[in-house]
């Protein structure tokens, strides 16, 4: 019996890939079954399939069954690495999705197919990239909840035909990506989870394992202005104090800050006074902060803060060692001559530690 002949082009291999999808899917399959079919023999029941591909690698987001990654505007930034993928079949499956959507590869570094000829090996396929945090540490863990901490992505695809996935599709987000190492690169997160053209197919979540969580709160204490406050169990020191541009100085305020919410932020140039809470590390090796409030002009609904001023992973223990800071004003207020008139502030920290567990898809499904 004569073996079928092998068609080394492009095109072979991308209709190929089609009647593979088509195969798995069904003439009735809609795209989220053949998506899903596509991806099951490489998802080992690790990997949680989007509802529809996007270009959003979402790292750190919740992910709730419903509506899949919830974006969080107030949430850190998180550094991401990107590495590619050596796993053959997963390359294979990967792009066999892709195609089936409807997909194309793009112009660029990877945009192709590259094909090397084996011993009886398949061909090669090469642009499928695993996203994740630089630190599992760094993504806000909350109890109860899945966040996605690893992203498989199709590098340099995009949809061309189906309109209803044009929304969040195909765009490049033009973000800044610098290499670490060989297969690797490191950048941020940003506002949006946007990393690039390219297509992520499934996700990687995880959630706190409750039978290791714990939990110590300090309790809300005052915080006087321009008085230290010691917490000696965080060890660390907080202060705060005002800082005003005076006018016709042609200055801004220091670029560095940690602003209180994006609004703020957004507005920072404009603003000519601000209430800087500066939390300093007793350990010379974790960084200072500096969380700034808008003194003039007012900014509603910014007089509240939450977020992780120390993360890291034990590596005795695999758990997540975290300590969290809540900063709330009650009432602080400028007199006409931007002098401080009434100031009343209450700060509390929370130290947690637990393990992460991976969720299976079956855990999420709707």
């Amino acid at each position: 019996m004569n073996k079928p002949c092998f068609i080394p082009n492009f095109w072979g291999f991308v209709l190929a890939g089609l009647l593979t999808v088509f195969i798995l899917a069904g003439c009735a399959g809609t795209v989220a079954e053949t998506q899903k079919k596509g991806i099951a023999p490489i998802a080992d029941g690790e990997y949680v399939v989007p509802k529809k591909p996007v270009d959003r690698h979402a790292i750190g987001w919740a992910w709730s069954k419903q509506f899949g990654p919830v974006e969080d505007p107030n949430a850190d930034e998180i550094q991401i690495k990107k590495e590619k993928s050596f796993n053959n079949v997963q390359q294979e499956y990967a792009y066999n999705i892709g195609f089936g959507l409807g997909g194309k590869t793009v112009e660029g570094a990877g945009g192709g197919a590259a094909f090397q000829r084996g011993k009886g090996d398949a061909a090669r396929l090469e642009g499928v990239e695993i996203i994740g945090p630089v630190s599992l540490a760094e993504i806000p863990f909350e109890p109860n909840v899945p966040y996605i901490t690893e992203a498989l992505r199709l590098a340099n695809f995009r949809l061309q035909s189906d309109r209803a996935f044009q929304v969040g599709v195909g765009g490049s987000a033009n973000v800044p990506v610098g290499t670490v190492s060989a297969g690797a690169e490191i950048g941020t997160r940003g506002r949006s989870g946007l990393e690039g053209e390219g297509l992520v197919v499934a996700y990687k979540l995880h959630r706190i394992d409750p039978k290791t969580y714990t939990k110590t709160e300090s309790g809300s204490q005052r915080l006087e202005l321009n008085k230290s406050l010691d917490f000696p169990q965080a060890k660390v020191i907080i202060r705060a104090r005002l800082q005003i541009i005076e006018p016709g100085a042609s200055k801004s305020l220091p670029r560095n800050l940690l602003w209180s919410c994006p609004r703020a932020e957004a507005t920072s140039r404009d603003m000519v006074a601000a209430w800087i809470v500066e939390i300093r590390p007793m350990d010379p090796r974790r960084k200072s902060l500096a969380i700034a409030f808008p003194g003039f002009p007012k900014v509603e609904d910014c007089q509240n803060y939450q977020g992780t001023i120390f993360s890291r992973i034990d590596p005795a223990t695999d758990k997540i060692i975290r300590d969290r800071v809540n900063i709330t004003i009650v009432d602080a207020e400028l007199s006409d001559a931007m002098k401080p008139k009434t100031w009343d502030v209450r700060v509390s920290l929370v130290a947690e530690s637990f393990n992460v567990r991976l969720v299976k898809p079956s855990e999420v499904a709707n």
